[in-house]
């Protein structure tokens, strides 16, 4: 397995969400970190730690914010497979703030 990196980041937001979108789409900050969490493990690589992945979106000009009671990346929303098998995976309802609202719980 090889480290995670930046690269592998831009990798993974290509691959895994669509971004530019209206200003009220946002996904939140834990969930996306989940999907990245998958999308390695799939990849064969060893996930960033939790900080380090939230710096490499910063430097791929993404950044969060507080939304009612979380933090989200808004205008960036998960797209594929990661998503329905991150649902799957940890049984978790979307957020209020999720792009993830239009699959069922």
């Amino acid at each position: 397995m090889t480290d995670g990196s930046a690269p592998d980041i831009r990798r993974f937001l290509a691959e895994c969400t669509v971004s530019d979108l209206d200003e009220d789409e946002a996904t939140p900050v834990a969930d996306l970190y989940g999907m990245y969490i998958i999308w390695s493990e799939q990849q064969g690589t060893d996930p960033l730690a939790v900080q380090a992945f939230s710096a490499a979106v910063r430097e791929e000009g993404i950044e969060a914010e507080r939304r009612r009671s979380e933090q989200v990346y808004t205008g960036l929303l998960p797209t594929g497979a990661i998503p329905i098998q991150y649902i799957l995976e940890t049984d978790k309802a979307p957020g209020p703030n999720s792009g993830l609202d239009i699959f069922p719980a």
